[in-house]
């Protein structure tokens, strides 16, 4: 495993370690990493950055280990508190009690955003992670190096037992909370160990954990259960769990999610939502030829799911790789996040008027004009309430939205989810770009201003683009309105494509900073959270930048013809998420 991680970290890391950052919250892996930087890369470790943050929630315990660990290996970590305040005292008075505040904003306060900011000082190249595949399932495939991400994990093959081994015998620092046993007389639930005052008996046992033996953890006689801290992270949010399950399970037990958001939601201006840009293209015809051959259902796709289709296979969607399962779907229309909660606007799920015959698991291929576009893995088929998703993301259950009574009238019954595999992007008759073929196009360096519009470009709209493209000083303006369904009674996108392509070949020679593409995106007219999914498609494409103008994927009713959103909730939505999603929104009022 060793000679693993120096040829990692040979490979990928400078000789000088300059703007590679290792992110450290003091765990047993974390610290034989450093251990194994300075004994076999003590330049590198001298270059690079260790990045800590204070959350103002750890455990005293491991403010005290990570004291060990930089004064051992004579390596001083870069910490971050939350922005704006120095104590808990503060954090609770700014930002609120961390028990009654929403998870995902939580982490958002006190991790995501304090480690875009060290980030950002340190001018990170490369990240480097403790992650191991045998933590959690949702690592089980990670990969030593990611090269999309420059992510490089060179403890991903180490075991459990491999750190342990490594840290007693060369005596690597850990925190002093693997050194107690906690024995009761029945088990606790684990969402119930965080509490004060449980009927347990914490007992020292003068040295880790693991080192200790059967009966030193049990006592005698032995007691009915006994529990260890195999984990840190925040006090409220850490558990004690058998000493033989994973670490990862006594984190975050009461919250639907694995991960903090570290290794999930931090981002940078540019950068792909969730870090990656996905592309679920099958490259080789055999394996294309063997997912199509185990098929047991087709499905023919309308404009609008061929649509998603497009935006899923090449990325435009990333984070998602494939269509949402009923977990990820509610998820989202409760709470407008993934599981793991990144951001996403609204849920992009295949719907079916019919599922007969159809099981979790099987494989359907879905074909879009007499083509082949992809294979999905169907993992999950339920039947949503379309009253709760239309409220939650629409703001409205009423058949006077367009959006609501297409919902609920014309959309199938059923929702499947799953896993895409594609065979060939969808054609449509317009010329599209993926997000890798947009982002190819881009100048490094500059910031990239996008624009989104269903409608035909006018003489308005151009002078709304020269503004912005001046108002961001020395920036690239991408032109890239959506060419999919509307809503009834809107031009037709080819229409709309000719009018941008009118005005681009009029202005190519005097505005060479703009970029024009098309996208094939089904509009849904949901106005303030319509506007997160377009800015996360933007960001996907490349965009640092995104205008947000008044009533933007705003709607009226049908029968009274009143508006179903105010004139600037979507520019109010954006701006509240800005920072997290790394997009600034560049807003107009008109």
């Amino acid at each position: 495993k060793i000679d693993e991680f120096r040829k990692a970290v040979e490979q990928h890391l400078p000789a000088d370690g300059k703007k590679a950052v290792f992110a450290t919250a003091w765990l047993a892996t974390d610290n034989v990493f450093v251990a194994l930087m300075r004994e076999h890369f003590p330049e590198v470790l001298s270059g690079m950055n260790l990045v800590a943050i204070d959350t103002l929630h750890l455990f005293p315990t491991t403010l005290e280990c990570a004291k060990l660990v930089q004064e051992k290996y004579g390596k001083q970590a870069l910490w971050k508190k939350p922005d704006g305040v120095a104590t808990l005292d503060e954090f609770v008075a700014k930002y609120g009690d961390c028990e009654e505040m929403d998870s995902a904003d939580f982490d958002f306060v006190s991790k995501v955003e304090p480690f875009q900011r060290a980030l950002a000082e340190c001018e990170k190249d490369i990240l480097i992670t403790g992650r191991r595949m045998d933590q959690a399932a949702q690592r089980i495939s990670l990969d030593l190096w990611e090269d999309g991400k420059r992510t490089l994990n060179p403890m991903a093959n180490f075991s459990w037992q491999d750190i342990i081994d490594y840290v007693d015998t060369h005596g690597v620092p850990v925190n002093e909370g693997h050194n107690f046993a906690y024995r009761c007389d029945a088990p606790i639930e684990a969402t119930k160990r965080h509490l004060p005052d449980l009927p347990w008996t914490k007992v020292p046992l003068g040295k880790p954990f693991w080192q200790a033996t059967s009966e030193e953890l049990r006592g005698n006689p032995p007691a009915a259960m006994t529990y260890v801290f195999k984990s840190f992270g925040d006090m409220h949010t850490t558990v004690p769990v058998e000493p033989h399950e994973s670490e990862r399970t006594g984190r975050f037990v009461r919250q639907a999610k694995t991960e903090c958001g570290i290794h999930t939601r931090t981002t940078s201006a540019g950068a792909p939502h969730g870090g990656n840009l996905v592309d679920l293209m099958v490259k080789d015809a055999a394996q294309a030829k063997s997912l199509v051959s185990a098929c047991v259902k087709t499905v023919e796709l309308n404009e609008r799911q061929a649509c998603d289709v497009f935006c899923l296979v090449n990325g435009a969607f990333s984070p998602l790789t494939g269509f949402m399962d009923e977990t990820a779907y509610n998820s989202v229309v409760k709470d407008m996040r993934l599981p793991e909660k990144q951001l996403f606007g609204l849920p992009v799920t295949l719907d079916l008027k019919d599922v007969t015959g159809l099981n979790a698991g099987d494989k359907v291929l879905l074909r879009y004009n007499n083509e082949d576009v992809a294979v999905m893995e169907a993992s999950s088929i339920w039947k949503p309430n379309k009253v709760v998703e239309a409220k939650e993301c629409y703001g409205t259950s009423s058949l006077e939205h367009p959006s609501v009574e297409a919902l609920v009238t014309e959309m199938g019954d059923f929702y499947v989810g799953g896993r895409l595999h594609g065979l060939s992007s969808p054609k449509f008759p317009y010329t599209v770009q993926t997000p890798a073929e947009v982002r190819a196009t881009l100048p490094a360096g500059k910031d990239v201003v996008a624009f989104q519009n269903r409608n035909p470009i006018h003489k308005a709209h151009f002078e709304l683009l020269k503004c912005a493209q001046q108002d961001v000083k020395d920036s690239v303006l991408l032109v890239h309105p959506t060419c999919g369904p509307t809503q009834p009674g809107d031009i037709d996108g080819v229409v709309r494509i000719g009018t941008y392509e009118a005005l681009k070949k009029e202005t190519a020679e005097e505005f060479p900073m703009f970029r024009w593409a098309y996208l094939p995106y089904s509009m849904k007219m949901a106005g303030p959270r319509e506007a997160i999914q377009h800015m996360i498609i933007r960001k996907n494409y490349g965009a640092t930048h995104f205008i947000i103008g008044r009533d933007m994927a705003g709607t009226k009713s049908t029968i009274t013809g009143d508006d179903f959103y105010g004139a600037y909730d979507a520019q109010e939505t954006g701006k509240k998420f800005s920072s997290e999603l790394g997009v600034t929104v560049t807003h107009y009022e008109n």
